[in-house]
């Protein structure tokens, strides 16, 4: 199978590529990055194909040509500050969607996974008063409402997910696993996981929360410890 990524270079985003490229399923990747990726990517198989886009609003037609046969994308963007975040999150996200629905990269007839990296505490009315992360958390609702319109516009094209993780935590975090229920984490391998088994498989939900991402994710990691035995 071949997936699109993008954010390969951050926390999340370069956990989902080393369990892509890890993954028997997966047999072709196209990354989408600002700059060049470490070197701590192994890819024995040779999958993994990075373009260089400093423009995720725009994609031209050899971009595009490079994505063709993909069934699936993970949409791994983060941003770094909200100046830039309305562009990065809400006008990259739809129109990097739109790109790939218009081209059917997934081929004629074939329904096109997007699975998109949102966050926990996502609020869809703009005109809501919020006493912490306001434009965060708008600006992430605005874009789930885009995604799932463009979702309902193109139903034999196209089929959205939402992640909403909340505190993301590192591979080998001293954060206690008993007590992610409670604080609302999730360790990022677990994440990881989730969103490449939606990738690649679906799933009967289209927004996914923290609690549903750590679950599946721990199952999901705990089968591929047994079968690799």
């Amino acid at each position: 199978m071949k997936i699109i990524l993008t954010g390969p270079t951050g926390h999340i985003g370069s956990n989902v590529l080393k369990a892509a490229l890890a993954h028997p399923a997966i047999t072709s990747i196209i990354t989408f990055s600002r700059r060049q990726l470490p070197t701590s990517f192994p890819d024995p198989q040779n999958k993994l194909q990075l373009i260089i886009q400093s423009d995720f609003t725009s994609y031209s037609d050899e971009t595009l040509k490079a994505c063709a046969g993909a069934e699936a994308c993970i949409w791994g963007m983060g941003v770094a500050n909200m100046e830039t975040g309305r562009t990065i999150i809400v006008d990259s996200t739809i129109a990097a969607a739109k790109a790939f629905v218009d081209a059917k990269v997934a081929g004629e007839g074939k329904k096109f996974r997007f699975v998109h990296l949102s966050g926990m505490f996502v609020e869809k009315d703009q005109e809501k008063r919020l006493w912490f992360m306001n434009e965060g958390r708008k600006i992430r609702g605005v874009t789930e409402v885009e995604l799932m319109k463009m979702d309902k516009q193109h139903p034999e094209a196209l089929v959205a997910y939402i992640a909403r993780p909340g505190g993301v935590t590192a591979t080998n975090s001293f954060f206690p696993a008993l007590l992610e229920p409670l604080a609302r984490f999730i360790n990022v391998d677990d994440l990881a996981a989730k969103m490449l088994d939606i990738a690649i498989n679906g799933h009967d939900t289209q927004t996914l929360e923290v609690d549903v991402l750590r679950n599946e994710g721990k199952r999901l990691r705990k089968h591929s410890r047994v079968d690799s035995k």
